[in-house]
């Protein structure tokens, strides 16, 4: 533009992109980074434990501390990116966090890239063998000891040389590498909910704020019940694209399954990069219209920016605040509320498919798509009616406290019946018995027969004494009751679907009144502090609760689940225990839920003692005019 001359030459390419540089693409492209992410993290992960755990023939422990890097890493990364990233174009800050995001995604998945799936990744699944069968009888004179010695000694060598070969199938490299996918994937999202929201509230006025952010937590919402569903489709496919019909015998209902786990990590990285390389080219600041640029340094003067722990004016501030907040006796139990009771979502969104799995006899992808059916819609029907009710009753900080205590103690009592709630089976899982002890069978070996006149799932052939084999059914097996009885490939059935359906249905009640309680306690949290500490509290409520509940709680469970296994898979090459086959269906519920009633009996006390410490000081709404302010705007 010339400076004699008032006409402005508009580039044509320039005016298209400013109509794609508008707030209402970047909601859409923040949308779809945010439901990706949690689709992964928050759904799809948690429907393919069992075929990671079968796959790298790692423990349900060993995934939990390889989950909880996520959160760990969370704590340090997340102020530290909302920080110096809101010095810079924050949508690239975004974007760059996507496609952080989807390399973690790739990292997670190279293992199986690299390697494929084969024998060596888990020696249990080997073809027939004389291992299957029932051997006895055998001696070994001092004539033929030699042999066998220099035999032994043969196969030691051969053994050894597989191991170097294979050195990179190890199951330590591959556990790292999925704690440093974690990692990454932990960095990449740090900026979605801090930089990539404040950039969308500042482009926004105060009244399409509340719109365009319930948009957004409405797709992070959603994306848990895609993560299962697409989790159910994947893992009802066999792992391998080229062995699609060849399973060696192995079933979807079988506990040794390996679905297409691999699948979904490369769906989100795909999507996340598409739309990183979009999100790149948007501006530091977008046009509030077609023409019009916002003004930089006025607007962010007039903007809504939420401040962070960072923000804050110096390291003394910040201690004092956090002493401050830590004296208030209404926010510190609230906190420690939220945070026992995130154990109790963190554990269900983790390992429940996992549960239903093993204690229902479901196949992984049909226990993956009825999880995601029945918690995440019983979660948004309690987090939105919650909210109604809120609003409604006009509730305080009392009458918000007696809401969650109602909830608790209704949900406490759905809890305990679910302990109740299981398949009642007199399936026996024989292993080393008298009968089998003459047969030299190896403990490597797990290829489950069932013995259906006694309802006995044999873990092999050999166990059962089998000799012989007629396609599906073994033969002259001598543990059996009669020597012409036979035992059939795969775990005796148990299903029992009555007992399934309501365990579904008590299972949405403690859901649902388990997310209700969420917008009364973030109500209480910001009423219980001063307008200009809002931020700050619930900022450190987000660090509190990952320390308290996101971290461990991963790794308790897994810890708790592990204790009920009846057998593990071993490694005959790298002498290691290696994932659960089977878990104790009659003792696991009670380990489990009993382990949950506890954790929410203490919520529900520290609910009672937040009921009776505002009880005394109801009025504390009322004391000052700025917290009758607060109290009012809260309402509107």
């Amino acid at each position: 533009m010339s400076d004699n001359n008032d006409t402005e030459i508009i580039n044509p390419n320039e005016t298209r992109k400013r109509s794609f540089w508008t707030i209402q693409w970047y909601l859409l492209f923040l949308c779809l980074i945010v439901l990706c992410q949690s689709m992964i993290t928050s759904g799809y992960i948690g429907s393919i434990i069992s075929s990671i755990e079968n796959y790298y023939g790692f423990s349900t422990e060993d995934i939990g501390i390889a989950f909880s890097s996520y959160d760990i890493i969370g704590v340090f990364s997340v102020p530290l990116i909302s920080y110096f990233g809101s010095k810079y174009n924050r949508a690239k800050i975004v974007a760059l966090g996507a496609l952080i995001f989807s390399f973690g995604n790739i990292l997670f998945i190279l293992p199986y890239l690299i390697n494929g799936y084969h024998e060596q990744i888990n020696p249990n699944s080997s073809n027939q063998s004389s291992d299957y069968f029932c051997s006895q009888n055998i001696s070994i004179n001092k004539n033929e000891h030699l042999f066998f010695h220099l035999l032994s000694i043969s196969s030691l060598i051969s053994n050894y040389l597989n191991y170097l070969i294979n050195i990179i199938n190890q199951p330590s490299w591959t556990y790292y590498i999925i704690i440093l996918s974690m990692i990454i994937m932990s960095i990449g999202a740090s900026p979605f909910y801090t930089l990539g929201i404040t950039f969308l509230t500042d482009h926004l006025n105060k009244n399409d704020q509340p719109i365009y952010t319930s948009i957004l937590y409405g797709m992070v919402a959603l994306g848990p019940a895609i993560g299962f569903s697409m989790g159910s489709l994947f893992i009802s496919q066999w792992i391998n694209i080229v062995d699609e019909t060849n399973h060696d015998g192995i079933t979807k209902n079988d506990p040794r399954w390996i679905g297409r786990w691999w699948a979904g990590f490369t769906i989100s990285s795909s999507l996340l990069i598409i739309l990183s390389v979009i999100l790149f080219t948007f501006p530091s600041h977008l046009p509030k219209k077609t023409n019009e640029i916002i003004d930089s340094t006025n607007d962010l003067e007039e903007s809504n920016e939420i401040k962070s722990l960072c923000h804050l004016s110096n390291i003394k501030d910040i201690f004092n605040n956090i002493l401050n907040l830590f004296k208030n006796v209404t926010y510190i139990l609230i906190v420690l509320i939220n945070s026992i009771e995130s154990i109790l979502v963190v554990s269900f969104t983790t390992y429940m498919v996992k549960y239903i799995e093993s204690v229902f006899n479901i196949s992984s992808s049909l226990s993956s798509i009825l999880t995601g059916s029945i918690v995440v819609p019983a979660a948004i029907c309690g987090t939105i009616t919650g909210g109604f009710l809120v609003r409604r009753f006009n509730l305080n900080i009392f009458g918000c406290i007696k809401f969650i205590l109602i909830c608790c103690f209704i949900s406490l009592i759905s809890l305990i019946s679910l302990i109740f709630i299981k398949c009642d089976t007199n399936i026996k899982y024989e292993g080393n018995n008298q009968c089998s002890q003459s047969c030299n069978c190896s403990q490597y070996i797990y290829q489950p027969v069932c013995y259906q006149q006694q309802q006995i799932t044999y873990l092999s052939p050999c166990y059962a004494g089998c000799t012989d084999v007629n396609g599906t059914e073994y033969l002259n097996c001598k543990c059996l009751l009669s020597i012409d009885d036979k035992v059939t490939s795969g775990l005796c059935e148990n299903v029992c679907l009555l007992k399934s359906c309501l365990f579904f249905l008590i299972l949405f009640l403690v859901t649902y009144f388990e997310t209700l309680m969420a917008t009364p306690q973030l109500m209480i949290v910001l009423r219980s502090v001063k307008h200009d500490m809002q931020s700050f509290g619930l900022g450190l409520e987000n660090c509190i609760m990952k320390i308290l509940a996101q971290i461990p709680t991963p790794i308790i469970f897994g810890i708790i689940i592990d204790n009920q296994c009846l057998f593990w898979s071993q490694s005959s090459t790298y002498n290691k225990r290696g994932s659960c086959f089977i878990y104790n269906q009659n003792q696991l519920p009670l380990t489990l839920f009993g382990t949950a009633i506890i954790i929410k009996i203490i919520s529900f006390i520290l609910i009672l003692i937040l009921y009776f410490i505002t009880f005394k000081r109801k009025n504390i709404h009322l004391t000052s005019d700025e917290q009758q302010d607060l109290l009012d705007n809260s309402h509107s």
